[in-house]
């Protein structure tokens, strides 16, 4: 289902489908529920096309993220990639992350801090 989301709203904002294009989306569609990091995506990604680079890879999330398909966010020094657009909570034990959806604890954190709340992760250890 995101992955046609993502095609269409990349057509209707004038972006050409290019095969590395479609190959990010594709692979972001079949493991972007375990938030990859976008070193992995790229590992993903260059078994069919080895020359891409990160910047090509970056290039193509940031558009992503602008047409708001995903969010990105930082874990342990890396960038890593969320499907989920919603306000919610990422709860992160150790290498795996859980998408809670409670909107009334985003709520009351958006009333603690006066300002809109996309992602909070929250670490449990």
């Amino acid at each position: 289902m995101w992955k046609e989301k993502a095609l269409k709203r990349l057509k209707e904002s004038g972006y050409k489908l290019t095969p590395q294009r479609l190959k990010l989306v594709e692979i972001l569609d079949r493991i972007g529920n375990e938030h990859p990091s976008l070193k992995n995506v790229l590992g993903e990604i260059r078994v069919e096309f080895p020359t891409m680079s990160f910047s090509t890879l970056y290039s193509n999330i940031m558009t992503l993220r602008d047409l708001d398909l995903l969010e990105i966010f930082s874990l342990d020094g890396e960038t890593r990639v969320e499907l989920n657009t919603e306000p919610h909570i990422n709860l992160i034990k150790g290498r795996e992350i859980v998408d809670i959806n409670d909107p009334e604890i985003i709520e009351e954190i958006k009333k603690r801090v006066g300002r809109e709340v996309r992602l909070v992760n929250v670490l449990v250890e």
